[in-house]
């Protein structure tokens, strides 16, 4: 089954951010901002609170507390601000064309910000119901007792679901069931745009 909305992503915890233009170019995220109580595990690798300078790769995933926001500077142009009891899986990366970076929201809200000159990448956000596929924009993403709610702030969201497939421009919303039923696509009011601003804070 699909049972997914997707993003892309990375390789592990790098304890040793020096090299961070080299390992940026290689996929791995780093942590930029944290406000609140957060941790990186990944396996093998143990568990560390999430920290300023802290790389995450591949097979890591970051879990925030219940008041937490997280920002993470990902793959040279694409920043993820992971929002209040969240966790976030990084997924993997695919070289071939056009490159696909991959990540999964398990958990709570995430906005992504990705506008970098790189025409020739994709990101995919993969949660439990849906996928979200871009190429360059700004959205987020939102997870309720397994269902999916997808924004588009700018440029345009392909969100796939068991059922189908939609296209979100600059304002649009869609609903994705817990079983992947995707609803119709509409213009979300202010009330909603703005529960999401708030969730995720000023980084997005």
């Amino acid at each position: 089954m699909l049972r997914a909305v997707f993003l892309a992503f990375v390789m592990g915890i790098a304890l040793a951010p020096q090299a961070r233009a080299q390992t940026a170019a290689q996929g791995v995220c780093f942590v930029v901002s944290v406000d609140g109580a957060a941790e990186v595990s990944a396996r093998g690798a143990g568990r560390f609170a999430a920290r300023v300078g802290l790389g995450i790769g591949r097979n890591a995933t970051l879990r925030t507390g219940s008041d937490t926001r997280v920002t993470l500077d990902c793959d040279g142009d694409l920043r993820v601000v992971v929002g209040p009891a969240s966790e976030i899986s990084v997924a993997s990366v695919l070289d071939s064309a056009p490159r696909t970076f991959r990540m999964r929201l398990l958990r709570g809200i995430a906005g992504f910000l990705f506008d970098g000159p790189d025409r020739d990448k994709t990101i995919q956000v993969r949660t439990p119901s849906a996928v979200a596929a871009v190429r360059s924009t700004q959205w987020a993403m939102r997870i309720t007792e397994g269902a999916s709610a997808v924004f588009a702030r700018r440029g345009a969201v392909f969100v796939f679901g068991e059922t189908g497939r939609v296209q979100l421009g600059p304002g649009d919303g869609v609903d994705v069931a817990a079983d992947g039923t995707i609803g119709p696509v509409v213009q979300w009011g202010q009330a909603r745009i703005d529960l999401f601003a708030e969730l995720l804070g000023p980084d997005w």
